[in-house]
């Protein structure tokens, strides 16, 4: 059984087909000319479009670059002004210059023992010490004055 694959009669008595005629026409091939030289003028223009925005960003870009190269050098010096200016807060602060500056300039002088007093409260939490007679006129003035106040206010 043959197969219709290499089978080769099925091709012998073809009919030739008839090939379309072909035929030049005046004109047409002006205007595809032109189509293409506007196409290609347009595919320039685009190119050079394309060319012109690139080397602005990347002049864009170097100048960012430069103006953060020199925004990183002055904030780098104004660290080391600012480290600068910590250490010297820190020396003139210092517990010991304190002192110094305390004893020498202004004649103060460190509490002695004998200036301390220590006392202690067994049963309550307030200390009476004898008063003046101005101090217990004044106490009684400003506390009849505050009992007064608060029977006139409502």
């Amino acid at each position: 059984m043959a197969q219709p694959a290499y089978d080769l009669q099925l091709f012998e008595n073809r009919a030739a087909r008839p090939r379309p005629r072909v035929r030049a026409v005046k004109g047409r091939g002006r205007a595809r000319a032109a189509l293409q030289v506007a196409r290609t003028v347009a595919v320039l223009v685009i190119m050079a479009a394309l060319v012109v925005g690139y080397l602005n960003s990347q002049a864009a870009i170097t100048e960012l670059t430069v103006d953060i190269q020199s925004a990183q050098s002055e904030l780098v010096s104004e660290q080391s002004t600012y480290n600068y200016l910590s250490g010297v807060l820190d020396s003139k602060t210092s517990l010991r210059n304190v002192e110094q500056v305390a004893a020498g300039e202004l004649g103060l002088v460190k509490a002695d023992r004998s200036q301390v007093t220590y006392f202690s409260l067994e049963s309550e939490s307030v200390i009476n010490r004898p008063e003046s007679p101005a101090q217990q006129i004044t106490e009684f003035l400003s506390t009849s004055l505050l009992s007064l106040m608060d029977y006139l206010d409502p």
